[in-house]
């Protein structure tokens, strides 16, 4: 349920940021929380290939400005879908941490 919860306040947020930016105060920092306490919660630190992978697709997707080429709509997607790189990337560092810490843990 939570994993469900997270997943739409990111995309909600995510799409604001797209289509209305400025609506919503502190939203990247809201995404920073949102990817790491997902990422704490639902990936397996010791096998998170997969979500690894995706970070790094929709990473590169948005930094090399793609949905942009859209008319109309493009630039507001790319944006939505930056804010959702932004979550990734930062679970992807809290994949990083927390398999630092188990690995110091023993």
């Amino acid at each position: 349920m939570a994993q469900r919860v997270l997943v739409g306040v990111g995309t909600l947020i995510g799409l604001l940021m797209g289509f209305a930016p400025g609506m919503v105060p502190m939203a990247s920092l809201l995404m920073v929380v949102i990817g790491v306490v997902y990422a704490v919660m639902n990936v397996d630190a010791e096998d998170a290939t997969t979500y690894l992978v995706i970070a790094i697709a929709v990473g590169g997707m948005t930094g090399a400005d793609v949905l942009s080429h859209i008319p109309g709509v493009g630039m507001q997607l790319d944006m939505a879908f930056d804010a959702l790189a932004t979550a990734m990337w930062a679970g992807a560092a809290a994949v990083v941490a927390t398999r630092l810490f188990n690995r110091i843990k023993g």
